[in-house]
This record gives C-alpha cells, structure tokens and sequence, in this order.
C-alpha cells in the first residue's frame, strides 16, 4: 500500500511538472490550433486499424466525458497541413469562407460501441480530399470540416 501510495505521489509531482514546464496543457486552456493539432494530426505513424482508433481517441482526450462519434487523424507533417491553409478558400460547412481542400492520408475513427468508461473504434486508413477551416496571421488550421 505504501508503494502505490509513492508512485501515485511520484506521477501527480511528474504531472505537475510538465503543467509548470508547458509540456502537457489541460483542454481548457488550449487555443484552437492547438485543439486541432490534438485531435486531428498525427504525423507519427500511419494509422488506419481500429486498435490505432482506440489507442488514439483514448490518449488524446477524446472518450472523457463521453466517446466522441467519430473523428478523423491526418498523417501528415503539420507544414504539409500548413501548406493546406495556403490553397484556395472555400466554403466551409457553417457558411463561412475560411475553408480550404487538400489531399492528406488520414484514419477516420467511428465509434461502434460504447459503455461507461469503454469507448470502441472501427478506423480506416485512406488518402482522400480533406477540407479544414485556417484562421489568423498567418494562417493555421484550427478545425476539421470534413
């Protein structure tokens, strides 16, 4: 008991630490860019299997308080993703004109069952049009429209 007791203590100063050093941020405080870089790139690895999903939809936040129905992972360096915010604006599904196309490889992430605590992902890997909305100077991508 003891020993749990040390490493919960030793995790929680390791968390704290990271918070301090801006390593690790809570959601709350997270810009949108950097809400779009956690939910949707993932230049690392190349994805597409539903243990992929599970791993990912859990690690980057996505299942807390409830499982997110579905989301989509770019497999792509964020220049390349940068680079996206460069083409041609088109409109973006709530109307506004900041949206822009590319094609990226992506594992599109669909929940198939759920239960308190217990989030399950079918993924799918696939190269494909992507549509994200850019904002500020100079543009970054802050939302994934499709």
């Amino acid at each position: 008991m003891m020993a749990l007791q040390k490493t919960l203590s030793l995790l929680l100063l390791l968390l704290l630490t990271l918070l301090g050093l801006g390593l690790v941020q809570p959601s709350y405080g997270e810009t949108m860019y950097q809400r779009f870089l956690r939910q949707h790139v993932d230049s690392t690895q190349k994805g597409g299997t539903s243990s992929y999903c599970n791993k990912m939809m859990q690690t980057r936040g996505m299942t807390r308080p409830r499982c997110k129905q579905f989301n989509t992972f770019i497999h792509a360096d964020i220049g390349a993703i940068n680079d996206i915010c460069e083409a041609q604006n088109i409109q973006c599904k709530n109307g506004k004109m900041n949206c822009h196309e590319g094609v990226v490889r992506v594992t599109d992430c669909k929940l198939t069952a759920s239960s308190p605590r217990n989030c399950r992902y079918q993924g799918q890997g696939s190269s494909r049009h992507v549509v994200i909305a850019c904002d500020g100077d100079p543009l970054v991508p802050v939302h994934f429209d499709g």
